[in-house]
């Protein structure tokens, strides 16, 4: 049986929340209305989101549900994040954390934290991203909230790189490892060591990023999650070039443009098919080269894709090798 699209999902909700209505069950029509805005923001309706979290919050200042306003004040607050508005973000954040501590839900005040860090990480302020990001990791711990844990240490991890501080980030990362195989979490050790990965790529440790990325590969297999394969195995053929395996790169990106392709994502397809034209290029084998790029171009055309000028430089250098080498007596 076919599942129920977003659309579906958002009239079904829509009904129920008129129902809701009539019947007086505010607090169910308060849950209603923000899951409602969820699924408006995945299908990008984001006026109608903002327009359902807006009633969901004075609903629940008319009832004196503070539990229901918060939530809905950071709902808010990550719409305008989704769009670059940094301070209004910030503003119904913090106002969603002076009434998660009103009603002392320390839980409640460790994710909102969080939630701070994340605008501050994205305006750039990377200092008060970290100081809320160790503020709410020490909630988590006295609330011995394992999964939140590891996850607030990979975001220190993150940070920290940001801030030219690799050797700190790799401890923070290699903090959260342990704890995410603990609870079993193959998902978050696949990113985790991706970001080990990219650490040493930083330092310089070639080896050891192709030790992380490897496990990392492991872990997506084992979970099926083709995208993440198909990240993996690029950033694999980056580090597997700089080692000197241009075969064994080349397979890497041949498999994650496979992969790509099977996901029927054409943005995204255009990064392996690009590589592996640079290493037919490397290899003089400039009509295999050409036919690739060939392709990347008419993608970019088709999507409107940003890297086209680019490309165009790559096939017309491409070219102009394949042209010399004809004239070659």
């Amino acid at each position: 049986m076919p599942q129920p699209t977003p659309r579906e999902f958002v009239e079904t909700l829509e009904a129920q929340a008129r129902a809701q209505e009539a019947e007086g069950s505010w607090v169910d029509l308060i849950s209603t209305l923000s899951t409602l805005a969820n699924f408006l923001t995945e299908l990008a309706d984001e006026a109608r989101a903002r327009a359902a979290l807006d009633r969901a919050y004075r609903l629940a200042q008319d009832v004196g549900d503070r539990q229901g306003m918060a939530p809905a004040l950071q709902q808010m607050a990550a719409l305008y994040h989704r769009q670059g508005g940094w301070d209004r973000a910030l503003e119904l954040h913090h106002r969603a954390l002076a009434l998660r501590k009103e009603v002392e839900d320390r839980s409640g005040i460790a994710m909102t934290l969080g939630s701070i860090a994340e605008v501050f990480n994205g305006k750039g302020e990377f200092h008060k991203a970290l100081e809320n990001y160790e503020a709410s990791l020490e909630l988590k711990m006295q609330l011995g909230d394992e999964r939140g844990i590891a996850l607030t240490w990979n975001n220190i991890g993150t940070v920290t790189a940001r801030m030219g501080s690799p050797s700190r980030a790799l401890e923070a990362f290699q903090t959260s490892l342990p704890i995410q195989e603990k609870l079993g979490d193959l998902a978050g050790r696949a990113v985790t060591l991706a970001n080990i990965a990219a650490i040493h790529q930083r330092l310089g440790d070639w080896h050891g990023a192709h030790q992380a990325l490897e496990k990392s590969l492991g872990l997506y297999e084992s979970i099926g999650a083709g995208m993440g394969m198909a990240t993996i195995l690029n950033a694999l053929g980056f580090v597997l070039r700089r080692l000197g395996d241009a075969d064994g790169a080349y397979q890497r990106y041949a498999r994650a443009k496979e992969l790509i392709e099977r996901q029927g994502d054409l943005l995204h397809v255009t990064v392996p098919a690009h590589n592996m034209a640079l290493i037919h290029e490397e290899r003089g084998e400039y009509r295999q080269a050409l036919g690739l790029m060939e392709e990347v171009i008419a993608i970019d055309r088709r999507t409107g894709h940003p890297d086209l000028r680019r490309d165009l430089e790559t096939f017309g250098r491409i070219r102009e090798k394949l042209d010399r080498e004809r004239d070659r007596p």
